[in-house]
């Protein structure tokens, strides 16, 4: 059984990590707007792609553990 401070603290973790997805979120869309300015082929541009894989990674794992933090609840 979990004391309603434990499901506080669980749900003050997924209200950050919501927060964070937006974040995440938003800077996604500025890279994808920056990509279509950036000609194919510059040091730039592969930065940003590896910036948007980067991103996309902590979109995912964020995504997992806020499904694993409302399970618990």
């Amino acid at each position: 059984m979990m004391t309603q401070r434990e499901r506080n603290r669980i749900r003050r973790a997924i209200n950050v990590l919501l927060t964070q997805r937006a974040i995440l979120l938003e800077r996604l869309e500025e890279i994808n707007e920056n990509l279509r300015r950036i000609p194919s082929g510059t040091r730039a541009r592969r930065e940003l792609l590896a910036a948007r894989a980067s991103i996309r990674e902590a979109l995912r794992l964020n995504a997992t553990a806020i499904r694993l933090l409302r399970s618990v609840l």
